[in-house]
Parts: structure tokens; sequence; C-alpha cells
């Protein structure tokens, strides 16, 4: 039995008994997981995630209390994230999995503590995005090192990252945004809030109104005077909840302090939603940076012009890709052009080699062509600018070239359509949270290099090339 029976959560009458089975099992040297552990960075992989534990308010430095077990979830972490895994999946893969305990180095430990769920997802969220953004450069440059990956070549391109909401209507957000104000005021009933009644009507009123929408209208005019309706229920539960506010902010409770940040964080995006949904009323033109979701409020409505999805609806983000297959990219706004996309993947790729640092060759689509970002690249220092350009102007670079550019942007589409798989789920996370759904892109990108690191690493020595295309 791997799992350790002295921690179960189950109820003291079914707890297992202390009786350990002990089964030899061979395990292959040569295991691909196993030469991955003998490869990473393992010494600056901890120095990371310690730093930020420390800054999250994990006990790392042994001060009294709880200590935070580093040498546990730093190796677990690691595997989780090339698994793929939440955290309920990893718990039991770790207790199934001989490999798994021998990558964690605890298999010969009979009593050793695997952290249930929980903990597991509580180590993931004190690291964030920023920290398994900066593990995924440490992996990228031991790739580089090794001579798996070519940072001689950069390629870049814009994509979506599609979350999990339904279509946003505008009666449908406003609906989201009453759900919440309701869960909200119902709890606060129960620790014994006063006032609290005016708000679950007003939030009922708009739920039935919402209903009524979905249901009954089926002409322009019906829609949009519900709706109308809709968004005079919703300024109606607004202003009640405002009233709340006062009596609320003495309390140090701390589900009444929580209530209070999700009631002020639903002002704040009706206060934003309102008037765009007026505005589309009246002049009919939907407004630039519209709300998609109550919660999610980053989510934007990109144009995509795919077949059969001319639209879709989540977080913009610029994927890099070097020679060799490894990935990084991040977040960009709505609002930086496209143009401007070649000179921000320079700056994520001197964040990882160093400031001064340049590929002698970054290619891009013709949505990044423009002068301006062409003799800046030149500027700083790029030899071969592959950007395809826009009509009947020129190439930046020679004949011989532009079967390399074409070649590695076909390699870049596939690294997206990789990153977008079920196994590597950067499409529609089941995150909610805003600082998670960050962590969720990362995620997925540190994923699809640890595998390719992995599979580089475990090929026969004499058929890996110093440079996989």
């Amino acid at each position: 039995m791997l799992r350790a029976p002295d921690h179960s959560t189950a109820v003291a009458e079914s707890l297992p008994t202390p009786h350990i089975e002990i089964v030899p099992m061979a395990v292959d040297f040569n295991h691909p997981l196993l030469q991955l552990q003998r490869e990473l960075p393992w010494e600056q992989i901890t120095a990371v995630m310690v730093s930020r534990w420390r800054a999250a308010g994990k006990n790392v430095d042994g001060t009294p209390g709880q200590p935070w077990d580093v040498l546990l979830y730093v190796p677990l972490l690691v595997l989780m994230l090339l698994k793929a895994l939440d955290s309920r999946k990893m718990e039991e893969y770790l207790a199934e999995n001989v490999v798994a305990r021998l990558f964690i180095a605890r298999a010969d430990d009979q009593t050793i503590q695997i952290r249930d769920h929980s903990s597991i997802a509580r180590a993931l969220h004190a690291l964030g995005a920023a920290g398994v953004e900066e593990v995924n450069h440490l992996i990228i440059k031991h790739a580089v090192d090794k001579g798996y990956g070519d940072a001689g070549r950069l390629s870049a391109d814009t994509t979506t990252q599609e979350l999990a909401i339904g279509y946003p209507h505008e009666a449908g957000i406003l609906r989201g945004i009453a759900q919440r104000v309701q869960r909200v005021v119902v709890k606060l009933r129960k620790k014994g809030a006063a006032g609290v009644t005016a708000a679950i009507a007003c939030s009922q009123r708009v739920l039935r109104s919402v209903k009524e929408y979905h249901l009954f209208a089926k002409v322009k005019e019906e829609k949009d005077r519900l709706l109308r309706r809709i968004i005079e229920e919703t300024t109606e539960l607004m202003a009640e909840t405002t009233k709340l506010m006062p009596g609320l902010w003495q309390s140090r409770e701390r589900v009444t302090q929580s209530a209070v940040t999700q009631l002020q964080r639903m002002s704040e995006v009706a206060a934003e939603l309102i008037p765009q949904i007026e505005q589309w009323l009246e002049s009919g033109k939907v407004a630039k940076h519209k709300i998609l979701h109550a919660t999610a409020t980053q989510a934007r409505a990109i144009v995509r012009n795919k077949v059969g999805k001319r639209v879709e609806f989540g977080l913009r983000y610029l994927i890099n890709r070097i020679g060799g297959g490894y990935v990084f990219g991040s977040i960009v706004g709505s609002r930086r052009g496209e143009a401007q996309m070649p000179l921000v993947s320079l700056q994520c790729y001197r964040q990882i080699f160093g400031e001064h640092a340049t590929p002698q060759l970054l290619v891009y689509d013709r949505g990044g062509h423009a002068q301006p970002t062409i003799k800046k690249l030149s500027r700083q220092g790029v030899e071969k600018i592959g950007i395809q350009p826009k009509g009947k102007a020129p190439w930046s670079v020679a004949e011989a070239d532009r079967q390399v550019v074409r070649s590695e942007r076909g390699k870049m589409e596939g690294s997206i359509g990789t990153l977008k798989t079920e196994k590597y789920g950067f499409n529609k996370p089941k995150e909610r949270l805003w600082e998670m759904l960050q962590v969720a892109g990362q995620r997925s990108l540190l994923a699809a290099n640890l595998n390719k690191l992995m599979r580089d690493i475990s090929k026969p020595k004499e058929s890996v090339s110093m440079v996989q295309g």
C-alpha cells in the first residue's frame, strides 16, 4: 500500500489497519520520468519556489509553527505541472504510482505523509502565475544550455485563451451579477446581518425578469423593453447593497469581510457594464472593451475570423517559440496593436536570456508588419526579421531565409494547437478566480515544456540533434 494509512480523511470507524504490505517492484532506471528528475536544475527551481512561498507567508524558514515541507512540495508541484493534473488527481496519482514516489524521493519512507489535495492546491496558489512563469524560464534556459533548444530562432503569434463562459448576452451578464449578490446576502442573513431582505427581494426580481426575457421575449422591441427593466432592477439592487456597507464594515469576521469584498466588486462591475449596455440599446454599437462576464472582467471578444468561429471570448495571449519547440508567453492587453507584438516578443525573450540577448531570426505573421516595428527590431540588433510583408511590400530577409520563416510559422501554429489540446488544457480552464486563471495559462506552457524536455532527454543520444527544429 503506497498511501500513508495514518493520514486518511475517513471517519475513525473506517480507518485502515496499520498493517502495511511491502511489495517488491522493479522500476527501470531509465524511465523517462526518472531521467528527467536527474536532469532538472533542482537547486534553481527550489530557490524560485521558496522565494514565492515565503512572500505568500508560508513557513519555509523554520520559524515557530507548522513548517512548510519544501522538500516535498517542490518535486510534487513539478510533477503535477508535468502531468497537467489538478490537485485532486495529483493526490490520487501519488497514492497509486510507484514512479511518482521515486520522482519526489519518498519511495522508501513507509510513514510518509502525502498531503491532501487542498494543501497541494494551496502550494500552487502560493506559487502564483509569476512563480510558474519563472520556473518555465528556468526550464527553457536549461534546455538551451543542454543543446535541446535553439535561442537563435524566435517566432511568435497571438492567440485567444478561451474561457469557460457562456455566450455573453447582456441579460445573462446581469443575471450573473444578481446571482452573486444573492449568494452573498443570503450568507449575511445567516450571520444575522440587518437590512438584507430588500437586497434579496431585488435580486429575485432581476432573476425573474431575466427568465422572462429568455422564455417569452421573441421580437427585438420586447427584448429591448425587458432589458431596460432588468437594468433598472439591477440599479436598484446595487443601491440596496450600498446601503448594507456601513453596517458591515465594523465586522471582523472572515465571512463578512469576504462578502463586503464581493459586493464591492459586483458594484464596480455593474457601474461599468450598465452604461455599456445602455449605449448599445441607444446606438446599436457595442462599446469598446465591453465586459463579457460578471467575474472574469478581463475577458474580451477577440475577432479571429476563423471558419465557423468568427469571434472568440477570452484572454489575448502572445505565445513565443524558440528553436526546438520550447514555448513561453503572457497575456497582452486587447488595446495593444498587432504591429507591436514582435517588439513585445523580443522583450519576453530578453526576460529569459538577458536584457541584451537578441535572436538571430525573429518570425511573425503579416499582422506584425509595420515599418516602425521593423526599424526598431533592426536597431535592437535582430539580424533577420522574418515578418511576412503586407500586400506587395518587400521582404526583409533573403529568399533562402523565407523558407525557414515559413517553416517556423507552421511550427508556431503547431505549438499553439498542442497547447490547446485536452492534455495541456490551455483553453477553457476550470479556474474561476483571476489569480488562478493567470496560473492556468502559464501552467499549460510549463507542462508542454517539461514534456518536451523529458522526450528530448529520453531519446537515444545518437539520434538527438543539437538543434531540433
